[in-house]
């Protein structure tokens, strides 16, 4: 929707995105200490402690091993010449790190995602980007196919008071808490309110994190359904709002800031 509106190299474009991939590795690193506590022989503070320092320990440990080591792995993956060695390559790197969390008790996802972030600077990124493009098309609608399998309709319908409730907090809570420190650090009311809206929509990171929950019996098919919804809710929501904000050509910085 940024790219559409052309909207990517704004101040507002830059920060959302930027603020988004904090947001998911926050996301991710609460549900790998939720995963990591609930395999604990004892749920108290001090093992929820443990396991988030460990979460904290691996995602930075391993992100920093590979943000050091992409333009060797980088290097050594041009070498092979033949197609798509580069795709391939990656994904075994992502499957091994996705393959350490789990034996370090941690949610896979973290690993996958570190190696991700650690080549994202990298052109090999770029390529494999390229690559996946035909396999993403084919993976997503199965991914959400799946997701629509795992709820219970009945489940879901019992809870939709709590889940339009949970919905507009968590919208109010996006606005807010994006919006507000966006206002005091140079944005204007309209450049903050369009970060905060921004910022509103759950998207596949929420959907992955709430199967995971599901599939780890960490949360019920009430629950998961009302996540779904409110991610449902969340993306409808938001283009509705962002789209006229992003139309008005207004700066959204204050004078001599960003």
């Amino acid at each position: 929707m940024l790219a559409d509106l052309k909207s990517l190299d704004r101040p507002e474009g830059v920060t959302i995105l930027a603020a988004a991939v904090v947001d998911d590795v926050l996301g991710i690193l609460v549900l790998t200490v939720v995963v990591g506590a609930s395999a604990a022989s004892s749920f108290s503070a001090g093992a929820i402690g443990i396991v988030a320092i460990k979460a904290i320990g691996f995602w930075l440990g391993l992100t920093a091993i590979g943000i050091w080591a992409a333009p060797y792995i980088e290097r050594a993956i041009n070498k092979f010449r033949s197609d798509g060695a580069g795709l391939v390559l990656t994904l075994a790197l992502a499957f091994l790190a996705a393959g350490a969390a789990e034996l370090a008790g941690l949610a896979f996802i973290i690993g996958a995602f570190s190696i991700g972030l650690a080549l994202s600077a990298t052109e090999l990124a770029h390529r494999v980007e390229r690559e996946l493009s035909g396999i993403i098309q084919f993976i997503v609608p199965i991914f959400f196919v799946v997701m629509g399998m795992l709820v219970d309709v009945g489940s879901m319908t019992s809870a939709v008071i709590f889940g339009i409730v949970l919905s507009v907090l968590a919208i109010l809570s996006k606005v807010l808490g994006s919006g507000i420190p966006a206002l005091a650090t140079g944005f204007n009311f309209l450049g903050s309110a369009r970060i905060g809206v921004g910022m509103t929509p759950r998207g596949e990171v929420a959907l992955i994190i709430a199967g995971i929950g599901l599939s780890q019996g960490i949360i019920g098919q009430n629950l998961f359904g009302v996540s779904i919804m409110m991610t449902i809710i969340t993306t409808l929501i938001a283009p509705i709002i962002l789209v006229p904000l992003l139309k008005n050509e207004t700066r959204g910085t204050r004078k001599g800031n960003l």
